[in-house]
């Protein structure tokens, strides 16, 4: 039977990490797509864990919702 491959990492508690080179590989060949998925996604954890004030999360959501 084989094994399941398991991540080495999570990038933004989403993005699965199998090997080094993915995170190399990304890096060189991110799309404009993934770009705002990164964007929004580091967004949301910086507001999960308390990094803005509440103008602040306003001014980000409001920044937001115009790049979608």
């Amino acid at each position: 039977m084989e094994q399941e491959k398991q991540p080495i990492a999570y990038l933004f508690e989403e993005v699965a990490i199998y090997k080094h080179e993915d995170i190399d590989n990304l890096i060189d060949n991110l799309s404009d797509e993934q770009s705002k998925f990164m964007i929004i996604r580091a967004v949301q954890m910086a507001y999960k864990n308390g990094l803005f004030s509440l103008t602040e999360a306003e001014i980000v959501s409001k920044s937001l919702r115009r790049l979608k």
